[in-house]
């Protein structure tokens, strides 16, 4: 039994194809690849960036703590919002890959877009 090859136009009478789609397409694609790989990029940076920061405000607070209390407040405090920054962020992802995936468009193309019309 053999497997159907899909249907591809002669060379002559259509575009070149890479991997089953016409190349006159691929740039448009590469666009859309570059532009959702650094909004991904730009989103982890940013989470990154604020947990840093926290971090180090955890550790300022840990340094001035005084007793054992205070060192277990800045914990609990760091450890609070370590759980809603984390909570959050898989939110914002979630939200960026949907986008990403229905519209095939970033939410700042979106954005730009929405101004536009």
């Amino acid at each position: 039994m053999s497997v159907p090859t899909p249907f591809l136009p002669a060379a002559e009478t259509a575009p070149a194809f890479a991997m089953g789609v016409p190349v006159m397409f691929l740039p448009d694609a590469l666009q859309a690849c570059v532009e959702a790989g650094t909004c991904w990029q730009q989103e982890i940076a940013r989470f990154v960036d604020r947990r840093l920061a926290e971090t180090l405000r955890c550790w300022q607070a840990v340094s001035a703590a005084r007793d054992v209390a205070g060192l277990v407040k800045a914990q609990q405090d760091w450890s609070v919002k370590a759980a809603a920054d984390y909570a959050e962020e898989a939110r914002r992802m979630q939200q960026l890959v949907t986008t990403l995936s229905l519209t095939g468009t970033t939410p700042a193309v979106q954005e730009s877009a929405r101004l536009l019309g």
